[in-house]
């Protein structure tokens, strides 16, 4: 499988392989991607230990997400003719 990499994904990849000479491009990647689940199904104490979150949890009022940190689903950006409309806001406040 041929991997495509973005332009900083690939310098963090780089600087990943220069702090361990002795892995390959796969092994970095692939433990990177086992770090990431492991995070993604975290306990409930681990959750707790990151301060972030404890700081969130104080305040009166805020809800919580039951995953955390939060999860955002996917979405493709939408393919606009012309000025897009970040570029519009941006424009009409300067």
């Amino acid at each position: 499988m041929q991997v495509t990499l973005s332009g900083r994904a690939e310098e963090l990849l780089r600087a990943a392989m220069t702090r361990t000479p002795g892995r390959s491009a796969e092994e970095i990647l692939e433990q990177a991607l086992l770090e990431q689940a492991g995070r993604a199904h975290a306990p409930a104490d681990a959750r707790e230990s990151d301060p972030v979150w404890q700081a969130l949890s104080k305040i009166p009022g805020i809800g919580m997400p039951e995953h955390w940190p939060p999860e955002f689903q996917r979405h493709e950006k939408l393919k606009v003719e012309g000025e897009p409309v970040s570029e519009q806001l941006i424009r009409e406040r300067r």
